[in-house]
């Protein structure tokens, strides 16, 4: 991939607003990105599939899918991208789980500012 290349994003995420607040922090942070918006299981996956993701940024919460569930299937299809917990609704024992189920890092919704690092 060239450097000039935008970093594709797949964001599970069902709440537009707080995946506004990411594309928000990840352009002030300066990174060149395109990132897709998916709040489903299936969309996930084709997402997956057809969008190509660099990175893949999960909410643990969502109405009918859940990001433990998006983990495992991240990590059967895509093993080499690295999935980063996005949520305002994990807590510490949770996010240590997440850790030890093979993500790579997880970020709360109101520390947004460690996205960019």
């Amino acid at each position: 991939m060239s450097t000039d290349a935008p970093l594709h994003i797949l964001m599970l995420e069902d709440v537009e607003t707080d995946a506004t607040l990411v594309r928000r922090e990840l352009a002030q942070e300066g990174f060149n990105f395109e990132a897709e918006r998916v709040a489903t299981e299936e969309a996930f996956t084709q997402g997956l599939e057809d969008f190509d993701p660099d990175i893949i940024l999960v909410d643990y919460s969502l109405p009918r899918f859940d990001g433990l569930s998006a983990l495992e299937v991240a990590q059967e299809e895509r093993p080499h991208v690295p999935v980063v917990f996005v949520s305002g609704a994990i807590g510490e024992e949770r996010a240590i789980e997440t850790l030890k189920q093979g993500a790579t890092d997880y970020v709360l919704k109101d520390q947004l500012s460690r996205l960019g690092p």
